[in-house]
């Protein structure tokens, strides 16, 4: 089991590029209304914005889930990163107006590019270090950038365009420390053989299953894993809500508060969701990592999928009491969403703990591109547009009040989603002990089930099908 100093440094860095990630996503949240301003656009045209990033980064995520299967992780990282770096500055320079707005999008779009590459290997190298507790631990900490990241976005964002009197400026922070930290990971990140971690655990003492099979052999493989299916749209459903809030919330409270009071700014706004959504996101991933392995370990072997389906009912529930309960109190308004925060990140470690051990090593980074496509493609691509594009067909009105009730009952949306992904997790706990049975007997056994088939290892199609050794 690796445990040297590299590895954890490797492990560290891998956490940054997450944070980087996350930060990036909810900059623009932060100043969406300077940004509507800059560029004159209606709610829905805002949300286009968001759109645009995850329609490109769903693109190329079965693309570097391919590469990530074959070929040097660290080198796709680097190139990546260096890549969304240069976009999201030069996103700060397009000159304001209408017409420049295709501009901006695309450099968003060719940021989700940059972002797809080390979105998507990162979790693969951390399989591939680490099993069972280690394994759920180390993926604890490097979603812990996801609430983390996601604050600072918001934090940084505001606070740093506030001090620079631009929005612009919330673009120029986090380009730097992704060029430093690609350089690093480079250098010094280890990148392990695939499987590795599993021959040195003694799950199985020899590599079969470890070698790549053609990209069609692999998808077909993936989905005919029934948990991994049903996981991954429930993981949709979680994009959707995920996408829906992180791009609207903080206007939304912003226009609730204003409402309420007379008097927000987006600077205040900007701060205590991002408190909330750190200190939040921060208890719900360790809770959730927690909850899931005492309950594997000790009471019902299904518990990453129960725990889903528990995190999902309760963030549905949570925002549904803020949306309609808040417009009474705004201090109403932010103890639901701390929970609804709370409870949507439970989900982050165990779902990605159920592919990791139902997915064969040789096919984990296509079957991680493959879920974050379907997640993004299903889920945040369109639900920006789509609540914004609501609130635009409820009313035109600009004022605070009439922004916060059309946002807030267009947000409503999310709460049928979140039951329905509860839905999806609690029908892949039916399937997950057999589909990871399944996942030991192909890596460790010579009569292994391939396509459904018994057969032996020898004659394996993963053995003998002609595909270059991995590097």
């Amino acid at each position: 089991m690796a445990n040297s100093k590299r590895t954890i440094f490797t492990v560290f860095v891998l956490t940054v590029m997450s944070l980087l990630n996350n930060m990036d996503r909810v900059t623009v949240s932060g100043v969406l209304p300077d940004i509507k301003k800059a560029f004159d656009l209606n709610n829905g045209q805002a949300g286009i914005i968001q759109s645009v990033f995850i329609i490109s980064y769903l693109t190329f995520s079965p693309v570097f889930g391919f590469l990530g299967d074959r070929y040097n992780r660290n080198t796709l990282m680097s190139m990546g990163l260096l890549m969304w770096a240069s976009v999201t500055f030069a996103s700060s320079f397009v000159a304001k107006g209408k017409q420049h707005f295709w501009l901006f999008l695309l450099l968003r779009a060719c940021s989700g590019i940059g972002e797809a590459s080390y979105g998507i290997i990162a979790p693969t190298i951390i399989a591939d270090l680490f099993t069972d507790r280690k394994r759920t631990t180390a993926l604890a900490l490097y979603y812990l950038a996801v609430p983390i990241g996601s604050a600072l976005g918001f934090l940084v964002g505001t606070f740093v365009a506030k001090a620079a009197k631009t929005w612009r400026a919330a673009f120029w922070v986090s380009p730097g420390i992704g060029v430093v930290t690609a350089v690093i990971c480079i250098l010094f990140n280890e990148n392990p053989p695939r499987g590795n971690a599993e021959v040195n655990s003694n799950v199985t003492d020899n590599w079969h299953g470890f070698r790549a099979t053609s990209w069609i052999t692999d998808i077909k493989a993936i989905l005919k894993t029934r948990t991994y299916v049903l996981s991954s749209l429930g993981y949709a459903c979680q994009f959707f809500t995920i996408g829906a809030l992180a791009f609207w919330s903080a206007p939304t409270l912003y226009y609730l508060q204003l409402s309420i009071t007379g008097h927000a700014t987006l600077l205040q706004t900007g701060l205590y969701f991002g408190i909330i959504l750190c200190f939040g996101g921060i208890a719900g991933v360790l809770t959730g990592a927690g909850a899931a392995s005492y309950l594997k370990e000790n009471v019902i072997k299904e518990g990453d999928a129960i725990v889903c389906a528990v995190g999902m009912a309760t963030s549905g529930i949570s925002l549904y009491l803020c949306l309609v309960f808040g417009e009474f109190s705004i201090v109403i308004a932010w103890v639901f969403v701390f929970m609804g925060c709370f409870a949507i990140f439970l989900l982050t470690t165990p779902i990605t703990d159920i592919l990791l051990y139902t997915i064969p090593p040789a096919r984990r980074s296509t079957a991680e591109a493959f879920q974050i496509a379907v997640g993004h493609l299903l889920g945040d691509a369109a639900s920006p547009y789509i609540v914004g594009a609501i609130s635009d067909a409820i009313t035109i009105n600009k004022s605070p009040v009439a922004q916060s009730y059309a946002l807030r009952y267009s947000l409503l949306i999310c709460t049928f989603v979140c039951m329905l992904g509860c839905g999806f997790h609690l029908f892949a706990s039916l399937t997950l002990v057999n589909d990871r049975e399944k996942m030991l007997r192909l890596i460790g056994d010579n009569d292994v089930l391939v396509d459904d088939q018994q057969v032996v290892s020898e004659n394996s199609d993963i053995l003998q099908e002609k595909t270059p050794l991995l590097r």
